[in-house]
């Protein structure tokens, strides 16, 4: 009985404290939309770069590997370059969501927030 009261309490707090806490998160979503993280794939012939928003800044192929392709013309070296991009899309995107809940998991825990395992997802 006590311990239910207690975790009453606790959720009075974080009720109380609902506009601070807001803010804090929207200000981690804003953080979030200017940090970015980079991811390479095949010795950095294929560069992605993804944002906080788990959208993709920027896709940079190895002018080498572009000539290459040029060159050749030849349908499996096309298909070896997109396999790449896509793998470093993914890659960065996997970095992206691992910044996120990084950024997430600290602003939770300057305001004493403890966070399930697994963290929030879908809260950006």
């Amino acid at each position: 009985m006590f311990d239910a009261l207690k975790g009453m309490a606790g959720l009075g707090g974080i009720m109380k404290d609902l506009p601070r806490i807001k803010e804090r998160f929207e200000q981690a979503r804003a953080e979030l939309a200017e940090m970015t993280v980079e991811a390479q794939v095949g010795g950095g012939a294929v560069t992605a770069v993804a944002d906080g928003k788990m959208r993709i800044r920027s896709v940079d192929v190895d002018p080498v590997m572009l000539a290459i392709l040029v060159k050749d013309g030849e349908d499996a070296d096309r298909g070896m370059a997109e396999d790449l991009i896509a793998s470093a899309v993914n890659a960065a995107l996997e970095r992206a969501q691992e910044m996120i809940a990084d950024h997430l998991k600290s602003a939770a825990s300057e305001l004493n927030i403890p966070l399930p395992p697994g963290g929030l997802p879908g809260l950006m």
